[in-house]
């Protein structure tokens, strides 16, 4: 691998005896460099301060003219003879020989070794690819590397990924020091498959799974349909805007949950532990927080374990005002529940798509006949993973680990917080009609006249406050939820805040959202009147900076009533006779009334509420096998009303459930989805994907929406 750099002041680099490249300490951000050299004046100039924040523990001579004392932070004073130069160079080789984590470093030492394989891959280091023109443009575009570390476990000096051996084993030893676990497990196949075996290991057909409805489809599929464990439902929260919020507080009362268990499992209402697993969304698509705290001490005590979904954050710990809401950071007890997390560190933390990581925290309850010992977790482990792996997918979970160690991961998080809170101050300043989701006012005075450091430290500048009217959210307790800082999170025009009710003009935030793509910005997702943007430790001010003026042109565009052409050329384009001679507000007039008239945000607000959740028939597991036996019929959504649903049906994203196995069609899950139909039909170019539910196009043109039901 290619020597890291030396850093140095200007004044020194003609002086240092170095067969290393030398750069100067203010052209680089010192992740290229294995040492600094500086002289007596930086010393006193800030930069150890900056060195020491940074993390990285790089080791830092002075160069002196004459024997002083080393300051601190200073790991040598040298003069510049051979010996001192020699010195320099080992400690620089000893920074390069302990920066890299256990499984990425051996796999570099293992690429650089070039040996000969007969095994698999059968593109065996690239070649193959490199033997025909396509297969040329192929390996060149991704980089020999690459193809390099792709290989089998036929060499066991890089170990083994599924039974945890050798440098794979130390990776995630050294994953679970970092995020505080007992045990951590590396996932290839993303968080989907992490919740399944987690689930897998946990449940079977006759236990009870306190179920968060907000819970992705991937705990359906391997707690309920895999598993065939019974789920008591936990209802919540939908705002009018369309974001996704937490559970509500009542549900965490014990007398209700067991009046919740009477209905389904009465014999099982006075067990001491009724429920074998709850799996709970530690922070929802939307950014909403849950405080694991309150959560194990309010339900504790009735699980065996809680599952906390952490899809959507994993880097809580590491930012101070979202520490102690982490379930990692808990101090437990053998009468507390064990603690699995799972985190899809290919969001918003470093890793390539579909890295996933799952988390153990139970050697509190070590012994208990309740506890789930590695090998049984392990099995259902083996059961989800390819006996063929991606290397660099590990490597990549191996590198996270290492980038969020100490204080570097703390820093590169407090920097992302300060980033979206001037962003969002930015967004206030520049916009009238796109606002930022955030308390309006705090102690009295904007939000946004607080300095950014007093914001990034209190989370009352966050915090849902119950019956507040800027979140719109109902339901929930003192203290128990806020927005996560780094889910930059927007409303739309068309909801009146104070009364929750349609404004006489709106723009649909999906309409924002093709206009950023059209723009080259690509936000994560958007529904109804709200719109998110996923903020990490990438972000830099420019980044953040082109967003805000492309949000601001776009209400630009708003108030000049552009032509729908000139703002959303794609769409226009496509269907050039539908959108002839529309403009952007009469577009986002026509999609608000489509709104207005199924009262979607109603709707998609009682798709999550008790009294409205479509009745259970059946256990999902058993409407699943009849969908696979094909006892089943596809019928029109229209004419599902009072048949039991053999799939489960949602809008994707976000990737939760609106219908499960086993209910029954009808009431406002179906209105819901015969309001997308419509919607489908007048406006050509904005069909949300569906999963479950299909769209056929029948003898008049039109595209009809059809589910699978038991015959």
């Amino acid at each position: 691998m290619k020597s890291m750099n030396i850093a140095a002041s200007g004044e020194l680099i003609p002086r240092l005896s170095t067969h290393r490249n030398v750069v100067a300490l203010d052209s680089t951000d010192f992740t290229d460099v294995a040492a600094v050299v500086i002289t007596t004046a930086d010393s006193r100039s800030g930069i150890l301060a900056l060195l020491k924040r940074t993390g990285f523990h790089l080791p830092v001579f002075m160069l002196v003219d004459e024997p002083v004392s080393a300051p601190a932070g200073v790991t040598a004073v040298i003069g510049g003879n051979a010996q001192e130069w020699l010195e320099l160079e080992n400690a620089a080789c000893r920074y390069e020989a302990e920066l890299l984590p256990p499984f990425y470093g051996t796999l570099t030492q293992y690429v650089d070794m070039g040996n000969s394989t007969f095994a698999c891959p059968g593109h065996q280091h690239g070649e193959f690819f490199r033997k025909h023109p396509a297969g040329r443009h192929f390996y060149d575009f991704f980089g020999e590397n690459l193809f390099r570390a792709d290989m089998c476990n036929a060499d066991v000096k890089l170990g083994d990924l599924l039974i945890h051996e050798g440098s794979a084993k130390h990776a995630q030893k050294f994953a679970a020091k970092v995020f505080n676990a007992d045990k951590t497990y590396f996932v290839l196949n993303g968080t989907s498959a992490a919740n399944k075996v987690v689930t897998n290991a946990l449940l079977t057909r006759g236990d009870l799974v306190l179920f968060d409805r907000n819970n992705h489809k991937s705990n359906h599929h391997g707690a309920l349909i895999q598993a065939g464990a019974t789920p008591v439902y936990l209802e919540a929260a939908r705002n009018p805007f369309g974001f996704i919020g937490g559970i509500d507080a009542h549900c965490f009362d014990e007398t209700y949950l067991r009046d919740q268990i009477r209905d389904v499992m009465p014999e099982s209402a006075d067990a001491s532990r009724p429920f074998r697993l709850a799996i709970i969304q530690l922070g929802t698509y939307d950014g909403t927080i849950y405080n694991a705290r309150q959560v194990v001490d309010k339900i504790g005590h009735l699980c065996d374990y809680i599952l906390f979904d952490s899809a959507w954050v994993g880097y809580e710990q590491f930012i101070n005002m979202m520490a102690d809401t982490s379930p990692l950071r808990l101090e437990l007890n053998e009468n507390d529940p064990g603690i699995f997390v799972t985190q899809s560190v290919h969001k918003q933390q470093a890793g390539f798509s579909q890295t996933s990581q799952i988390h153990k925290k139970d050697n509190h309850i070590r012994g208990q006949a309740r506890f789930c010992p590695h090998k049984r977790l392990n099995n259902a482990f083996m059961l989800h993973a390819s006996t063929s792996p991606f290397y660099p997918l590990f490597a990549a979970l191996d590198i996270n680990a290492k980038i969020h160690e100490g204080e570097s991961g703390r820093r590169l998080w407090a920097e992302c917080v300060a980033l979206g809170i001037d962003a969002r101050k930015a967004i206030l300043a520049r916009c009238k009609l796109l606002q930022p989701f955030i308390p309006l006012v705090v102690d009295g005075k904007p939000w946004q006249a607080y300095p950014t450091e007093t914001i990034a430290s209190n989370r009352r500048f966050f915090s849902f406050e119950p019956g507040a009217k800027w979140h719109g959210f109902e339901g929930y307790a003192d203290d128990q939820y806020f927005v996560d800082p780094c889910k930059l999170l927007l409303t739309t025009p068309g909801i009146d805040a104070d009364s929750g009710q349609y404004t006489e003009f709106g723009i649909p935030a999906t309409i924002l959202a093709h206009y950023l793509r059209e723009n080259g910005i690509v936000p994560e997702k958007c529904d109804l009147n709200s719109i998110l943007f996923l903020l990490t430790p990438a972000e830099s001010e420019e980044k953040l900076a082109r967003l805000v003026a492309m949000l601001a042109q776009f209400e630009r565009h708003i108030e000049d009533d552009t032509p729908l052409a000139d703002v959303l050329p794609t769409v226009f384009q496509k269907y050039p006779v539908r959108y002839r001679d529309y403009t952007l507000r009469e577009l986002c007039q026509e999609m608000h009334n489509l709104y207005v008239s199924f009262d979607v945000k109603d709707l998609q607000k009682a798709m999550f509420r008790k009294e409205s959740l479509p009745h259970v028939a059946m256990n999902p597991q058993d409407a699943n096998s009849a969908f696979i036996r094909g006892d089943v019929e596809l019928v029109r959504i229209s004419e599902a009303d009072g048949r039991i649903a053999a799939e489960g049906a949602l809008p994707y994203p976000p990737g939760v459930l609106c219908v499960v196995p086993g209910e029954i069609w009808g009431g406002a899950a179906q209105r819901y989805f015969l309001a997308l139909e419509e919607g489908i039909n007048l406006l050509p170019g904005f069909s949300p994907e569906l999963q479950g539910v299909y769209s056929e196009t029948d003898a008049d043109g039109i595209q009809r929406l059809y589910g699978y039901v038991l015959k």
